[in-house]
This record gives C-alpha cells, sequence and structure tokens, in this order.
C-alpha cells in the first residue's frame, strides 16, 4: 500500500487522524513529511529519514489530507483538578514556608484535591521535594575565620599539603542513609525496618592523604587522647609525608581539625620537628577538608560489603582504602582553589562543598 492508500485508510469512518506517540512530533518534523511526500519518497524512506514510526508518517498525511495543516491536533484527557489561581496559591504557599508538606498545604489552603495533585503543581513549579541539607548558622567570628582562610590559601601550592582525620566505619552498612524497597503500608513492618544496635560494632581508623596519594590507614584501639594523637604524628605521619613529597628548600603543609587532642604539646613539637607548617583550619568547616569527601567515598565502597563481624569489616576498610586510585587523591587537592573560591563569592557562609 503506498503513502496516499495509508492515508485515505486513515480517513475511513471510525479511523483516528492520528496515532498517539510517546512523543509529540515537532513542527518540522512534519512539515518535513509533506515535502519529502510530495517529493515522490515513501513511507518507509520518510520515517527512516525523519527519525519517526511509519504509522506516524501516514497519520500527519492523513491529518494534512483532512485538513490542510499538519498541526498537532489537541490531546484529550482528564481536566486538571485545580485552576491557575489554586495552581498559584500551592507554589506561593510553598515557597512561603518551604518546609510544609503537601498535606499542610492542602490544610491552610482549604482545597478539594489530592495529595499527589498539590506534589505535582509543585514539580511542576520546579519545587522538588528534597532531603533538607544540615546547615550551621556560624558566628562572625566563625565567618571571619573562614574567609581568612580561603583568602590567605586559595594560591597555596596544594600538592604540598597533607591532610589527616579519624574516622568510624560500622558493621552492615550504618555509614550513610540505608534505603528499602517495601510495599505500601509496610513501613514498620520487621522485614522492611533496619533494626540498630545500641552499640553497633564498629572500627575506628585514622588516615592522611595528599595530592600524591593515601598514607598507611591505622586502626585506633579505644579513644584517640593526646598521647595517642601525638604518637600517631611521631609514627606514621612522617612516614606518610617523605613517601608523597620531595623535601628541599620547599615546605609542606598539614591540615587537620581543631578537637583539643589535635592541639596538645606532644603533637605540636612532633610536627614542628617534622617540619610541617600546620595550617589554620577554621571550626566547622567540612567543605574546605577534602578528606571529609574522601569519608564518604571509601564508606560507599564499604557499604558494598556484607561485614558480619569487626574483623570482616576492618579488612573491608583496608582493602578499599589500598585500592583508591591515585587520580581521585589529585582532583580532590586540585579543588581546593575553587573551593577558596567559593567561599569568598559566599563570604564566609556555606558553599555547595
Amino acid at each position: 500500500m503506498d503513502v496516499l492508500a495509508e492515508a485515505a485508510a486513515a480517513e475511513r469512518p471510525g479511523t483516528p487522524l492520528y496515532v498517539r506517540e510517546k512523543q509529540r512530533t515537532t513542527a518540522e518534523q512534519r512539515d518535513a513529511v509533506v515535502a519529502l511526500h510530495k517529493d515522490g519518497r515513501s513511507a518507509r524512506y520518510i520515517a527512516k529519514h525523519i527519525g519517526v514510526a511509519r504509522n506516524t508518517v501516514s497519520a500527519i498525511l492523513a491529518r494534512y489530507i483532512a485538513t490542510g495543516s499538519t498541526g498537532s491536533g489537541k490531546r484529550s484527557g482528564r481536566p486538571r483538578a485545580t485552576d491557575s489561581a489554586t495552581d498559584a496559591a500551592i507554589v506561593a504557599a510553598s515557597q512561603a514556608s518551604p518546609f510544609d508538606t503537601p498535606r499542610k498545604i492542602r490544610a491552610e489552603l482549604d482545597i478539594d484535591c489530592s495529595l499527589d495533585t498539590i506534589d505535582r503543581r509543585l514539580r511542576e513549579a520546579g519545587l522538588f521535594g528534597r532531603v533538607a541539607r544540615g546547615k550551621r548558622d556560624y558566628t562572625d567570628a566563625q565567618v571571619r575565620a573562614r574567609l581568612s582562610f580561603a583568602e590567605g590559601y586559595m594560591n597555596l601550592d596544594w600538592t604540598r599539603v597533607m591532610c589527616a582525620d579519624e574516622k568510624n566505619f560500622y558493621c552492615d552498612g550504618h555509614q550513610g542513609r540505608v534505603y528499602v524497597r517495601r510495599p505500601v503500608g509496610a513501613a514498620f513492618h520487621p522485614a522492611y525496618t533496619q533494626h540498630k544496635e545500641a552499640h553497633p560494632d564498629y572500627v575506628r581508623v585514622w588516615g592522611c592523604i595528599s595530592a600524591h596519594g593515601q598514607g598507611d590507614i591505622v586502626f585506633l584501639d579505644g579513644p584517640l587522647d593526646s598521647e595517642a594523637y601525638a604518637k600517631l604524628m611521631r609514627d606514621y605521619l612522617p612516614l606518610a609525608a617523605d613517601k608523597a613529597f620531595t623535601f628541599g628548600s620547599e615546605p609542606w603543609y598539614f591540615l587537620h581539625d581543631n578537637p583539643n587532642v589535635h592541639k596538645g604539646a606532644e603533637a605540636t613539637r612532633a610536627l614542628f620537628e617534622h617540619g610541617a607548617t600546620v595550617l589554620d583550619f577554621p571550626p566547622y568547616s567540612p567543605d574546605l577538608n577534602v578528606i571529609e569527601n574522601l569519608w564518604g567515598y571509601l564508606a560507599k565502597k564499604v557499604d558494598g560489603h556484607r561485614c558480619r563481624n569487626v574483623e570482616d569489616l576492618a579488612v573491608i576498610v583496608e582493602q578499599e582504602w589500598d585500592k583508591i586510585d591515585k587520580d581521585y587523591f589529585t582532583k580532590l587537592f586540585e579543588s581546593m582553589p575553587k573551593r577558596c573560591q567559593a567561599v569568598v563569592d559566599a563570604k564566609g557562609w556555606h558553599t555547595k562543598y
């Protein structure tokens, strides 16, 4: 059957003038179909070169024969449950109180529609439901400290910086938010809930990184006090620094956060004796410490394993630590000038990092 015959068949009583597609054709596509048909091209040729189905070509030509136009007809469908004024009120209510749920918005506006409808109207307006991020309200002094760090170290040679920190890893995926696939109404069924222990098994580690890669990961036995931290600075950090940096006239820098155990006299002396210049890191600034990204990355890798006990967990943590590619660390430290600039642009407040 040629194209005209197919188009004529589409005009018979009871035959729709067009076939519904998952995605509407554009005006340019429809015009091209008609132009190619007038040029004597077959339906197969037209469909292939326009990138549509053959029945779509037939439907477009049938509509053209019937109406003299290639315009896409109106779609029938279920009427909207809300009018434009109600839609605007829903969006305005959410913008005024971003933490309000669709249920609360419906109650406050006293509107007769489903919660799904309110959710759709908000998504249509670009307001999507997301997990709210926690942000600290900085004091003026903390803002000044963040700005001072960002402005002072933006142009630092970050390839000569070592970062160090501690991290807890827990058995059976306690590292972060846990997702589950469950049927409706089964949120608290034992099969779909996470049974957290009051004191879950975990391992505590200390690690250090630079743009050149990772140092050894150290498993800590018990709480980290000033004496234990000084031992890390004496026994492990120098080995990692010697491996990462070529010493000479150029200094190297050390970045760690601000717990009191990090400021002990013995740890400070050990860093000084090995030639480290300690950066004055501002408090509550994980966006300026790339090792925080490293811990998140490693936690996801560890969560991919099932660890029955702390012995299994320790093995997995060490294996995944050793497997991290050097390029990952290079990219982390290359991001530091941009992180510093972001803090400056934010006038000392939070950044996307």
